[in-house]
């Protein structure tokens, strides 16, 4: 679809279009300095943020980093990048899906990790407004799933990848990734554990994006599809997010981590500096905001302190009581089920937000 163009790789694109340099906040050798002696599992490892951050860590040397993913056509395709096997050859790739509890106890089982990132996500918003079960079942119950279990296995530090529409959420996609911020905060209360979420920006020509979108109906001489002239984003490259990540691990200490990404971008700008790189002239269309959508996005729903790292702030909100049980007693049988179930948790324990 994008073969004249390699986006994901493309730092000068990304550096052009959002009007900043990429961000590094670890080197290679800083990232073997700390986790040297972690066995790290980054479940979905195949998407584009879990991919980017095996990239990061093989790329400086980690040994033990293992590799989950239900897409097994994704999961082949980094084994073959990172290693020149097959994923089916591969020891350190796993097929499983986050929401069956049995299959993520057998690979911590077997590998026992120390450090888990957990990358596996719906994240389309436009697409969960419509399906919202789907949403609650992996982001909320996939989530619960994997932290309940690190818990019990006594893994060292866990790490939730979030995304900036959790904070202030109006979405579905929003509102079940703060549930799953919620669900790591409480989890690991009293274990003793570290717990950690990181909220990103829209990160540069994920595999889904709206970058993604655009590039396409540009090259193709398409209307290209934006919701509203006034609509802004905040947006990050897959190495920084990837770095941030990382870096957010390298802290181990419980909260959730943000990095500022300068200011929003007016994505009618987005456009014609990406129409520019092509040397097109597109023609825009307004289709009006959807279901969920923020003219602008926040990064900030709560007070913030700073870290060792300039550009990354660190929040701690209040911790939840009876989240876990309350999931736990009460799943959503249809779409409708799903959206009061959301809503209701929202509702009960967002009071002090």
């Amino acid at each position: 679809m994008f073969r004249s163009l390699d986006i994901k790789a493309d730092k000068d694109l990304f550096e052009l279009v959002i009007c900043r340099k990429e961000l590094e906040l670890l080197n290679k050798i800083q990232l073997q300095d700390i986790f040297q002696d972690s066995r790290i599992l980054i479940i979905g490892a195949g998407g584009s943020i879990g991919s980017a951050i095996a990239r990061n860590l093989v790329a400086a040397n980690i040994h033990n980093v293992f590799f989950m993913d239900r897409d097994e056509s994704s999961l082949h395709g980094l084994a073959l990048e990172l290693s020149n096997l097959a994923a089916s050859q591969s020891e350190n790739c796993f097929i499983a899906d986050i929401r069956d509890r049995s299959s993520i106890r057998e690979i911590l089982d077997q590998i026992r990790p120390t450090v888990v990132i957990h990358a596996a996500a719906l994240k389309h918003l436009v697409i969960l407004e419509r399906f919202p079960r789907e949403g609650y079942l992996t982001n909320v119950i996939g989530t619960l799933n994997i932290a309940q279990l690190c818990a019990e296995y006594g893994i060292q530090q866990f790490i939730n990848i979030s995304t900036d529409k959790a904070a202030n959420p109006s979405s579905i996609l929003g509102k079940t990734k703060k549930i799953a911020e919620l669900i790591s905060q409480e989890l690991f209360e009293n274990s003793g554990l570290i717990a950690s979420s990181v909220r990103f920006g829209n990160v540069f020509a994920s595999r889904g994006s709206v970058i993604e979108t655009f590039i396409h109906q540009i090259q193709n001489n398409l209307p290209v599809t934006v919701s509203d002239l006034n609509v802004a984003r905040y947006f990050m490259s897959h190495n920084e997010a990837a770095n941030l990540v990382l870096a957010a691990a390298s802290l181990k200490e419980s909260g959730t981590y943000i990095q500022n990404m300068g200011e929003e971008i007016l994505i009618t700008d987005i456009v014609n500096r990406i129409a520019k790189y092509l040397n097109k002239n597109p023609m825009i269309q307004f289709t009006g905001l959807k279901n969920g959508e923020k003219m602008r996005e926040e990064l900030y729903d709560g007070p913030v302190q700073k870290t060792l790292f300039k550009s990354i702030s660190r929040s701690i909100h209040p911790i939840t009581r009876g989240l876990v049980e309350d999931i736990v007693n009460n799943q959503p049988k249809n779409n409708i089920e799903a959206v009061n179930k959301i809503e209701n948790l929202m509702s009960k324990y967002l009071k002090s937000y």
